[in-house]
């Protein structure tokens, strides 16, 4: 069964609902789900700088398939805004398109939130390292956007290092 992790695609809904009894009542919410990784599949799409020429494949669409793992999604409101985010840790397999290629150990976190005052802020956290039939592959990658009350960005961070050997 292949699952596609959409962030916050099931977890938001559990996470309004909670948040919606919570706040009705205190105003403020905190909540944390725990569950596995096993199944998920993370979509990242080709490297955005492109990839070095010793890499062995095309830069096409990129997914991670986990094998195992653990996943946490959490989330906090209260009268100062609103956070929430995402881990998903374990043994994955590295596929470029259809295919598999590498299977090794990979971290994905990704997160964000707004205060009382509008101004926001996301980001996401990407590293991998696997092994196949063509050798090894690293990755790290990380992005953080933050936004000011009128919406404009304040900061744009993005980082994307692929070692292939």
């Amino acid at each position: 069964m292949r699952k596609q992790f959409q962030y916050g695609a099931v977890g938001a809904a559990a996470l309004a609902c909670v948040a919606l009894s919570a706040a009705a009542e205190t105003g403020a919410y905190a909540v944390a789900q725990t569950g596995s990784a096993a199944g998920q599949v993370f979509d990242i799409g080709p490297d955005p700088a492109g990839l070095p020429a010793n890499c062995p494949f095309p830069n096409n669409d990129a997914t991670f398939h986990f094998l195992d793992g653990t996943m946490v999604q959490h989330g906090t409101t209260n009268k100062n805004g609103d956070w929430g985010g995402e881990t998903l840790e374990g043994t994955a397999i590295f596929y470029e398109d259809t295919t598999p290629l590498y299977q090794g150990h990979v971290t994905i976190w990704t997160g964000g939130g707004n205060n009382a005052k509008s101004q926001s802020e996301g980001g996401f956290t990407l590293t991998f390292h696997g092994t196949g039939s063509l050798g090894s592959l690293d990755i790290h990658a990380n992005f953080h956007q933050t936004s000011n009350a009128n919406g404009n960005s304040t900061a744009n961070v993005a980082n994307v290092s692929v070692t292939c050997s």
